[in-house]
């Protein structure tokens, strides 16, 4: 029973974090400055978004080929560290509470890149 319980904990998914908690870490990532590259946050957060990000790319590519895209970013865009804390924090608390990194990068691109 231990064990398929465990089994269990490891099977939920990773974009389970909600916007505010991603948000409260990367913020704190940010203030250790070059030190952020030896946290052990990084490479889990990054993960994180990296699939939040390519979800939101696909509904998007599956939206365009329907004839109503979300947004109309261009091929290639980098976002700053700065534009991106500024993206999640436009999002009221309560909701980035509330809201998977999925579902705030998908508001953050609509905003940003509106067809």
């Amino acid at each position: 029973m231990l064990i398929a319980s465990g089994a269990l904990l490891c099977a939920v998914p990773a974009q389970a974090m909600d916007a505010e908690t991603f948000y409260v870490k990367a913020l704190a990532l940010k203030k250790k400055g070059m030190g952020a590259v030896f946290s052990k946050e990084i490479k889990p957060m990054a993960r994180l978004f990296q699939a939040a990000a390519a979800s939101v790319k696909a509904e998007n590519e599956q939206a365009h080929a329907a004839g109503k895209p979300l947004f109309c970013a261009p091929k290639k865009y980098r976002l700053t560290a700065e534009q991106f804390l500024e993206g999640f924090a436009s999002i009221p608390q309560e909701r980035r509470r509330i809201q998977t990194v999925r579902d705030a990068w998908r508001e953050i691109v609509i905003r940003r890149f509106p067809c």
